[in-house]
């Protein structure tokens, strides 16, 4: 279950590709014809939410602070893995 949870918060801390541009105030750009990009995101997502949590979920293993909320910590750990990496990520697209 936990593995779940951590696929679950990488999916949701996903970046969508070009999200960057909003700053900019730019028109969004056409969809792609080939969706592979935003698949290889996903995925990439879905890798460092797991890895995210996992690392994290040892970490703290036995840690007096997060006594009980091993599970919520990691979770929102997964989370923030995934949002850094696929934002990184996105932006080397173009």
């Amino acid at each position: 279950m936990e593995t779940a949870l951590y696929l679950a918060m990488g999916w949701c801390g996903t970046k969508y590709p070009g999200w960057w541009r909003r700053f900019w105030k730019n028109p969004p750009p056409p969809p792609d014809p080939e969706p592979w990009w935003t698949i290889t995101i996903i995925g990439i997502g879905l890798v460092a939410g797991v890895a995210g949590g996992t690392f994290f979920s040892t970490a703290i293993y036995g840690n007096q602070f997060f006594s009980g909320q091993t599970a919520v910590a990691s979770g929102l750990f997964a989370f923030g893995a995934s949002n850094v990496i696929t934002g990184v990520a996105s932006v080397f697209r173009n």
